[in-house]
């Protein structure tokens, strides 16, 4: 049978160069004054290192999440992301900036590639003979796979209520107040904080599309 602790040392090793290409990518962002920040970076070392002292307690908790990042972020890419933004604004930001666009979606496409193939490592026989013999649960994690898909339609589900509700048409309203009907307009994100509602906007047309901040009381 195969060294299964040469799996786990292979597996750890890819977890640790992915924590540390992220916390350099982090750094990076808060250098140029970019929004970015991932607690998966440190997650991600450590659980690398687990793996390449042969924890087996660490293979049940790695394949979870990996079980549950791979059906989430293949439910984004076909549930979520389709009711993010009107297809037309989809086509718009794709001609305007083809790169950056391809790039997000290649990223998380890769995301799903190396989550699948940390899993199916994690998964091999010689893995979840030595897990069962240490008296660790070595089943299919069928809860993380539901938990990943049921997360997105649940956020699908809030996101489409809240687009096109009272709340939605508010934003839409104010933000035009700004900039008129030269553009149209799709409410990207909201958030609610003692009785004050924040919201992003799309504003956009052939030419150009401009992210409007708007905010109001209840």
């Amino acid at each position: 049978m195969y060294n299964y602790r040469t799996i786990l040392k292979r597996v750890g090793i890819a977890l640790i160069a992915i924590g540390i290409v992220d916390i350099a990518y982090t750094i990076y962002s808060i250098s140029q004054h970019q929004n970015h920040s991932s607690s998966f970076s440190i997650l991600a070392v450590v659980a690398g290192v687990s793996l390449i002292r042969g924890s087996l307690r660490a293979v049940s908790i790695v394949t979870w999440v990996a079980a549950f990042g791979i059906s989430n972020f293949i439910s984004n890419l076909f549930i979520l992301i389709p009711f993010l933004k009107p297809a037309e604004l989809w086509e718009i930001e794709f001609r305007l900036d083809p790169v950056g666009l391809s790039m997000s979606f290649l990223v998380k496409i890769i995301s799903i590639a190396l989550l699948w193939w940390i899993y199916t490592q994690l998964r091999d026989p010689s893995v979840v003979s030595a897990s069962l013999k240490s008296g660790h649960s070595a089943s299919t994690p069928k809860l993380a796979f539901i938990l990943g898909i049921a997360l997105v339609v649940l956020l699908t589900g809030i996101m489409r209520f809240t687009v096109d509700g009272p709340a939605g048409a508010k934003a839409v309203e104010l933000a035009r107040s700004k900039y008129g009907d030269n553009y149209k307009y799709h409410v990207q994100g909201m958030s609610w904080s003692n009785g004050n509602v924040k919201a992003n906007v799309a504003a956009y047309n052939e030419q150009e599309i401009k992210s409007v901040q708007v905010e109001w009381n209840q």
